[in-house]
């Protein structure tokens, strides 16, 4: 409890992504929004028992220097994508030759396109082309970063690894956690795209090095949000005609 004291943004973020969480309840999916309620429950307990080393931003002015490494994390996701993809071709089922372009399609869509995009005969809040966008394209990439995050820390103590360099046992986690992630992404999103499975696996390998490095979740946050957006934002418009 003293620790939730200590950094009222914990609190303030939880308690957003859970009231939000609502919203999405009542107009996309029921089933996500159970999933992911119990990922920000669990990150909220594991920062209360840990207690937590890793916070949203553990540095101060960090902002400008989050967002350039989420950037070069993209960029870092794309070319390793593309190069990985290209090699495992005919394992990957993979037709044609990889492309930037067939590679940003499949990466930016691991959202799940029936889980995005709002159908007609779903409430009138789910059309909202901004709310669409602010749930999927903000609110879940938080809520996910937070899971994994959270998930990282807690299974490297229990095995008590440290997270202060990169070492075997480090990326085994970070192996198990990414595998975890894939598997959600296949379940509860029906994510069933080869190529995207395996950039949602690299996705969260970044992520979780972006956290382990920096100790904070903020520049992981922000290349979950900048992926999410590239893909929902053309898509709603589109949608919307807007």
């Amino acid at each position: 409890m003293v620790k939730l004291s200590e950094d009222k943004l914990e609190l303030l973020i939880s308690g957003s992504l859970i009231v939000t969480l609502g919203f999405l309840a009542l107009n996309f999916d029921l089933t996500i929004s159970g999933i992911l309620t119990i990922m920000i429950l669990f990150s909220a307990f594991m920062f209360i028992v840990l207690p937590a080393r890793i916070t949203h931003n553990s540095k101060t002015n960090n902002t400008v220097p989050a967002l350039f490494w989420a950037v070069g994390a993209l960029v870092v996701l794309l070319i390793s994508s593309l190069l990985l993809t290209t090699l495992f071709q005919g394992l990957l089922s993979v037709t044609a030759e990889p492309t930037l372009n067939s590679i940003l399609d499949s990466g930016f869509s691991t959202l799940g396109t029936e889980k995005v995009i709002p159908q007609s005969t779903q409430p009138i809040f789910a059309k909202s082309a901004f709310l669409t966008i602010l749930t999927f394209g903000v609110v879940i990439a938080a809520i996910e970063t937070r899971f994994i995050g959270r998930m990282m820390e807690w299974l490297s103590k229990i095995a008590n690894i440290r997270l202060d360099k990169l070492s075997l046992p480090v990326i085994s986690v970070m192996v198990i956690i990414s595998v975890i992630f894939v598997w959600y992404h296949f379940t509860a999103k029906g994510v069933t795209n080869n190529v995207s499975l395996l950039i949602t696996f690299i996705f969260a390998m970044i992520s979780l090095e972006l956290i382990r490095r920096h100790r904070e979740l903020e520049s992981a946050t922000y290349l979950h949000i900048i992926n999410n957006m590239l893909y929902i934002v053309p898509r709603v418009q589109a949608q919307t005609g807007g």
